[in-house]
């Protein structure tokens, strides 16, 4: 599955592709089509090793097709911008490298996060989460064309009229004491979005998740969050907390959503949104320890 809009594809033109995952031993044979409808009828009977090469959505939308297929996986060529999930693969740098060094990558496990909320049922392959980010990403539209400005934009709108959100948690069953939250996400790699690196520490097969809250009532300056971004520290910060566990609820009090980049919110709210871990649900081709 190869995404020609993906903004590292000049790097990796599809034939050139073909040809260094051929130099790394496979038997490459590409599929056209024109429509990601058509997705699920190419990949309802296939076998093997499935290439997706392009950013996280296109991962996601092949992905997602293959849940608990253990006949099938998944060989990750990173071409967008975050490449959230090829990083947590340790998957990194030219594409046509990444393609190169398949020849010597295993399989390994790759746990999937499922959300039941009012909406129905979701997955995701990176995080879920309400809160400032989920904010951000309504407000900037995900499936528009994207624009730092107007990335920026939301950002400013959303840290200036978040109001902290008094939301009822249970982790594994137990209920865990919290105070507002500006931000909560269910983490399953280490970063999501624009390479938010929320949770340095998540594991992809671990079998766990990872609870991710920032202290609505001890919030710090945008800047200081945006500097521990950056260098790596986010989760050190004194009005961060973090827990991990597999099953979570969490009250929904009409607040919306993002499972990955796509946007949820409960018709009619007052019960909890669940998140679990389906351990495994993917195989893919990785460099983990």
């Amino acid at each position: 599955m190869y995404n020609p809009r993906a903004g590292s594809s000049h790097r990796a033109p599809l034939a050139a592709l073909c040809g260094a995952l051929q130099d790394a031993g496979f038997a490459v044979t590409p599929h056209v089509t024109q429509h990601t409808e058509a997705l699920g009828d190419l990949l309802r009977g296939v076998r093997g090793t499935v290439f997706l090469a392009g950013g996280d959505g296109t991962l996601r939308t092949g992905a997602l097709h293959l849940l608990s297929r253990p006949e099938v996986t998944l060989g990750v060529i990173p071409m967008g911008t975050a490449n959230n999930v090829a990083r947590a693969l340790n998957l990194l740098g030219d594409p046509l490298g990444v393609a190169r060094r398949f020849g010597q990558a295993r399989p390994v496990p790759f746990d999937v996060g499922r959300v039941r909320g009012g909406w129905g049922v979701d997955y995701f392959l990176e995080a879920c989460g309400c809160g400032l980010f989920a904010d951000i990403l309504d407000d900037y539209g995900p499936h528009q064309a994207k624009s730092p400005v107007r990335a920026l934009g939301s950002m400013l709108e959303a840290f200036s009229t978040h109001r902290p959100l008094g939301l009822h948690v249970t982790v594994d069953g137990r209920p865990l004491p919290s105070p507002p939250v500006a931000v909560l996400e269910v983490m399953n790699t280490p970063s999501t979005g624009n390479g938010l690196n929320l949770a340095p520490d998540a594991q992809v097969g671990d079998g766990l998740l990872n609870l991710v809250r920032v202290d609505g009532l001890r919030r710090a300056p945008m800047l200081t969050y945006a500097r521990a971004l950056r260098l790596g520290t986010f989760h050190r910060l004194p009005s961060v907390k973090e827990t991990v566990g597999r099953h979570f609820a969490i009250a929904d009090s009409g607040q919306v959503w993002h499972i990955d980049t796509e946007l949820r919110r409960s018709t009619e709210p007052g019960g909890a949104v669940e998140v679990d871990v389906v351990v495994g649900g993917l195989q893919m081709l990785g460099f983990t320890a």
